[in-house]
């Protein structure tokens, strides 16, 4: 028994020097296999997929001033606003017109003008009406009033107009500097992603930090899209205030775009931020003088009392005046009924002339419904420009401290906020690439940076759009 028990411990002994020799083998083994799925997905790069934009049309060559010019001759808008010139000249026309007489004539046939021993009785005549109380001069500035207002309500269509233009070009150049900044964003991330795959393949990190370096990579494709989708919708804007029609996909390519002065609000679209704003106490009576909707406005009531005047004049009824001539004829057959003896009386040739008035008859009705809409109207007119001016007055206001808040934040995110987060951000990635901080560090610092640089661009967005804003309110264009 003993012996037997001295065979099997040196037996499992042997099996466990076995084991052991074995294990380091088997190890090596696996670490020189071919490295797995997970392996190839940690260190072969990382593109994002873009749409295809192959079908997009690319158009190039538009200035401000060429979108200005392209839009004034074009515009939907305009021309709808400017046919209703020629309606209003003809109005012009037809209130200096003079009234056509009317012409009216008895002639009769038939047994009872054939058996009239004293003759036939015809007549030829005359009427016209007369218009008293100074009803045509009225009518004639009334339809004056009316041509100059609709020509200031072209003007005002016409501004209203040029004005969207500036705030679409201005977005359509944003939407590209949002583009590129969305490339940029990419590159970083870029450089990020390849330091964490370097330092995995150096065995200096674990394979979470390159999948989440490759996810901030991946969240990226979201910004593309969005990007794409706003350049074609301000585009197509723009195409719309052109008076075109887009039939596909296109794209206003924004030529020598200057994406640092661009941001910076240095730009042929709106002053620079040191021009500085002009003073609010001298924008109030600019506006007073020069937006054309305003004197539309004030136009229109100058014509509702003239429209007023007009009708107090037609409670005085114009008459219509006539003048008739009037004569006999005789049939053969009626010598029958004179006495045919020679030297008889015989019914001689009777003319004759009339003269004829008739007018309107003020007993029931004084015209006091037109007088009093008329009045109203007026009234209502002069209310509407009262509150026209007021609101009016609060655009420039808020147009004015928005602008003033805008171009102070610019000069905060130049000077301070920008530079301090690009350093941030180079440091920390420097950092990493070191392997002196984290990749949750490296992130949380590009993701900052990148906030800023949203923020920073929409604070460039909100200066044009302010500019735009306070262009509006005084409605005078903007002098660059």
């Amino acid at each position: 028994m003993s012996i037997r028990r001295e065979e099997f411990a040196k037996y499992v002994l042997c099996l466990a020097l076995i084991v052991f020799a074995l294990l380091p083998r088997q190890a090596i083994a696996v670490a020189e296999q071919p490295a797995s799925e997970d392996d190839a997905l940690l260190t072969q790069p990382y593109q994002i997929d873009r749409r295809d934009e192959a079908s997009v049309h690319e158009r190039h060559g538009f200035s401000l001033t060429t979108c200005f010019n392209r839009a004034n001759a074009n515009n939907k808008e305009i021309a709808l606003a400017e046919s209703n010139l020629p309606i209003s000249q003809a109005s012009i026309v037809i209130a200096k017109a003079i009234p056509n007489p009317t012409f009216n004539m008895i002639y009769g046939f038939g047994p009872a003008w054939a058996y009239i021993i004293a003759g036939n009785n015809q007549q030829i005549g005359w009427n016209e009406e007369i218009q008293v109380a100074g009803k045509r001069t009225k009518k004639t500035n009334l339809a004056r009033s009316n041509y100059l207002q609709k020509a200031f309500e072209v003007e005002a269509v016409r501004f209203a107009v040029h004005n969207r233009v500036r705030r679409a070009y201005a977005e359509l150049l944003m939407a590209s500097a949002y583009a590129r900044l969305t490339q940029v964003q990419e590159e970083v991330f870029q450089k990020l992603f390849s330091i964490a795959q370097k330092r995995y393949i150096a065995g200096k990190a674990p394979g979470s930090e390159v999948l989440q370096a490759r996810l901030n990579v991946m969240q990226l494709a979201t910004q593309h899209n969005a990007a794409h989708n706003r350049l074609v919708m301000d585009s197509a804007q723009l195409d719309f205030l052109f008076g075109e029609s887009p039939r596909s996909e296109e794209i206003f390519v924004a030529d020598n775009l200057n994406l640092y002065n661009l941001l910076a609000g240095r730009s042929e679209i709106v002053p620079p931020p040191e021009r500085g704003v002009p003073v609010l106490s001298q924008l109030l009576p600019a506006a007073w003088r020069q937006r054309n909707d305003l004197r539309a406005a004030i136009q229109q009531a100058y014509c509702d009392r003239k429209a007023l005047t007009l009708a107090k004049a037609q409670r005085i009824p114009d008459p219509f005046l006539g003048f008739n001539y009037m004569y006999s004829t005789y049939k053969p057959f009626q010598l029958q009924y004179f006495t045919p003896a020679p030297g008889a009386q015989k019914v001689p040739f009777q003319p004759g002339y009339m003269f004829t008035v008739a007018e309107e008859m003020p007993v029931f009705y004084h015209y006091q419904g037109e007088v009093n809409q008329a009045k109203a109207t007026w009234l209502q007119q002069l209310k509407e420009n009262d509150q026209l001016r007021t609101q009016a007055a609060a655009d420039i206001v808020s147009a004015y401290e928005a602008l003033v808040v805008t171009i102070t934040n610019l000069h905060k995110f130049q000077q301070e906020l920008l530079p301090a987060a690009l350093q941030a951000a180079h440091l920390s990635r420097r950092g990493y690439e070191l392997g002196k901080t984290d990749l949750a560090t490296a992130i949380l610092a590009e993701q900052q940076y990148g906030q800023l640089a949203a923020a920073y661009f929409d604070c460039a967005v909100s200066y044009h759009n302010n500019w735009a804003d306070l262009e509006k309110a005084v409605g005078i264009p903007l002098n660059l």
